[in-house]
């Protein structure tokens, strides 16, 4: 491991003022808090060894700047270099903006109360919003997790697409059960265990229905971020405030399995590709599967065309692959 002061092999002039800068090659961890950026750079040399394990291919330059609003301009010098940029926030930051956002309701709700009371009350609710929060409970799984979108963008000749200004995961020409795919194969074992859980606590009857669905659905996360910047921005116009800036959405697990009745919630997406990565695995018992169908999508191929040319031990056709990737499910639950 390699791990260096920035100022000692890349080409900018010094580390920005405030800030700890840690590297390791191509790797890179910015943070305003020394332990925090060693916890950032920790994350990203297990992303980068698990996405060479499955993918066969080394990520370019990559930065991770916690909290980046506090090192203006650092995002565009890196990316002028090079550098794949992934912004994160940290908890404090985000535990700093949601108190912003939730203490003058609670102290309209209880005006007249002690003081202590007020803070007390609002102690409470950052614990349960930010402290629960997946993001931070796995916050080293997330940070890979992230990283393996965009790596998965990087790595692999995607065409260019016309998104019309719309939201995107990853790779925008890759379809978005395979860009999931991607980040949930980063993960930490703790977050896998409990991606198999929820599935499984939850499955649905009509599973070979739903993953029928899954292959052809918009990541459930885009239409939620959507609708849940769109009321941040109402409730800040409602204050009298900007709506334009940034927003802190922590979303727990009720409101990421919330989803119209017709649609699959984000908690079941993240269990059905969990579920898609451990049948393939299961099935050919090999990583290098996710390489060629990578292969396969970001040369404008489909599912389809991937297994009609697949080894012998997965079925030959989308149907016949949900129907057995159905059973495989509901035999792990079961078991």
């Amino acid at each position: 491991m390699i791990i260096t002061a920035l100022a000692a092999s890349l080409s900018l002039a010094s580390c920005p003022a405030g800030a700890h800068c840690l590297e390791d090659e191509t790797l890179l961890a910015v943070s305003a808090n020394p332990d925090r950026a060693a916890f950032i750079l920790s994350a990203m040399q297990t992303a980068q060894a698990r996405y060479g394990d499955v993918f066969s291919r080394t990520p370019g330059l990559t930065a991770v700047i916690e909290d980046s609003t506090q090192f203006p301009g650092l995002a565009l010098e890196l990316d002028g270099q090079g550098y794949t940029v992934k912004p994160w926030v940290s908890p404090q930051a985000m535990r700093d903006q949601l108190e912003a956002q939730l203490r003058p309701a609670l102290e309209a709700q209880m005006a007249g109360a002690p003081e202590a009371v007020i803070d007390a009350a609002i102690n409470s609710a950052l614990s349960d919003r930010v402290d629960g929060n997946e993001r931070v409970r796995h916050g080293e799984a997330i940070i890979a997790h992230e990283l393996g979108h965009l790596w998965l963008r990087d790595t692999y000749d995607w065409p260019d697409i016309d998104t019309g200004g719309a939201r995107t995961y990853g790779a925008a020409a890759a379809p978005d059960w395979f860009d999931e795919t991607a980040a949930v194969l980063m993960e930490s074992e703790q977050l896998t265990g409990e991606r198999r859980l929820n599935l499984c606590e939850d499955i649905p009857d009509d599973i070979s229905a739903q993953l029928s669905r899954y292959f052809t659905m918009e990541h459930p996360l885009l239409q939620m971020a959507a609708l849940a910047a769109d009321r941040a921005a109402a409730a800040a116009r409602a204050r009298g405030e900007a709506a334009d800036g940034p927003q802190i959405m922590v979303m727990s697990g009720d409101a990421l399995s919330s989803q119209r009745a017709d649609m699959i919630g984000a908690e079941r997406f993240y269990g059905l590709t969990r579920a898609l990565v451990d049948y393939l695995m299961t099935r050919t018992g090999s990583h290098v599967v996710f390489d060629t169908l990578a292969q396969t999508l970001a040369s404008g191929q489909s599912l389809e065309d991937w297994l009609a040319s697949s080894p012998s031990d997965l079925p030959s056709s989308q149907a016949a692959m949900i129907d057995d990737l159905a059973t495989f499910i509901e035999s792990g639950c079961a078991a």
